[in-house]
């Protein structure tokens, strides 16, 4: 059972991903051979996992990012599930309600890729119906910075201040090498990562310590929703009037509920993504921002029962983690498939397998 303790340690770690445990223990007051069996304890059962992957490509262009809502037929939804959550550009995969079974959340170099690779690697999947694409023009909060701010204001300063703050002058092959060795455990020592990366435990150190001051760099640290408390999550499409969207947004931001928002093409101009207690707690939201924003127009709400996928991670029914995609990867194309035979290990699921785990920061 999770108690108050764990969710110390769960928002430490959202500040300072790889705070020393005896640090920690200070600032907690707890021992930290105790906050270690918790943490190994949270970890091994699949409660709470890490990630770290690069915000964008290495060329420093912006990421395209797109919203695909998508409607199974009849008895299909879970074998579409299973193949959409394969594919390493599909960073997301939700189940929602209304005129739409599902909606992922896909993350590309360009408009022309992003079309292409809705055409090609999702409306084609045997069991999609149709699709819908919502492109995301700006994003003003992202899942990679919400907190769970059950550290009083003194704790997380402290952990701030012990937060290495010199990022790297620039992007270097062994940030990618680095980046790609904690991409599924952000606490891996460098000593583990000795061997791998071929450098000494001085060099892979400072380079970790560059890394998490760099802002093109994101340390998640992710739990399972469901069992922790959070029981839904919604998506409200709203229509804001230009003039207040600066307002908005800053109201928005003193919301613990929200995980995303951005604004987006189509009849609403902004989606906001929440975590729930529970589904009455919508209802609150909505009335607290129309009565601060009498002309904001909800043009619609999807309630999300499930989140099969987030941030690269497979969830089970529970919200466990079971495996991890890694995020991105360069797609191919059709007319690649047919200039000749690839190697097997070349192309799995039309995705070149050399990837690199980086992400347009728009994860919820």
């Amino acid at each position: 059972m999770v108690d108050g303790l764990d969710f110390q340690i769960i928002n430490a770690l959202q500040i300072h991903p790889r705070v020393p445990w005896v640090q920690l223990g200070r600032i907690l007051r707890v021992d930290p051979s105790t906050i270690s069996r918790r943490w190994s304890a949270l970890t091994q059962q699949r409660q709470v996992w890490t990630s770290c992957f690069e915000c964008e490509p290495r060329t420093g262009q912006q990421e395209i990012s797109a919203l695909v809502e998508i409607r199974c037929a009849p008895g299909q939804r879970g074998d579409v599930i299973a193949e959409l959550s394969r594919q390493g550009p599909i960073i997301s995969v939700h189940c929602t309600s209304g005129a739409r079974d599902l909606y992922v959340m896909i993350s590309m170099p360009t408009l022309l890729s992003m079309d292409r690779y809705i055409d090609e690697h999702v409306a084609g999947v045997p069991g999609i119906v149709g699709t819908r694409t919502h492109y995301l023009r700006r994003i003003f909060l992202e899942g990679s910075g919400w907190r769970l701010n059950v550290l009083s204001d003194e704790q997380a300063r402290a952990l701030h201040l012990l937060r290495p703050s010199e990022p790297p002058d620039h992007r270097k092959p062994a940030h990618v090498d680095v980046i790609g060795a904690l991409s599924t455990d952000v606490r891996r020592t460098a000593a583990d990562m000795q061997r791998e990366l071929g450098r000494s435990i001085s060099v892979i150190s400072r380079d970790i310590d560059a890394l998490l001051a760099a802002d093109w760099v994101r340390w998640r640290v992710d739990f399972a929703h469901t069992l922790l408390g959070w029981s839904a999550a919604a998506v409200l499409w709203l229509d804001v009037k230009h003039p207040d969207l600066e307002r908005l947004i800053a109201s928005l931001r003193l919301l613990c509920h929200v995980r995303l928002c951005a604004s987006v093409t189509g009849e609403a101009n902004l989606a906001v993504f929440l975590w729930l207690r529970n589904l009455q707690e919508l209802d609150e939201i909505e009335g607290r921002l129309s009565s601060m924003f009498p002309k904001l127009l909800v043009k619609d709400r999807w309630i999300v029962p499930r989140i099969a996928k987030r941030t690269g991670y497979i969830l089970d029914l529970d919200s466990r983690r079971l495996r991890y995609v890694p995020v991105g990867g360069r797609p191919v194309f059709d007319e690649q498939l047919r200039a000749g035979p690839a190697r097997k290990s070349d192309v799995s699921c039309g995705i070149n397998a050399d990837r690199r785990s980086f992400a347009a920061p728009f994860l919820a």
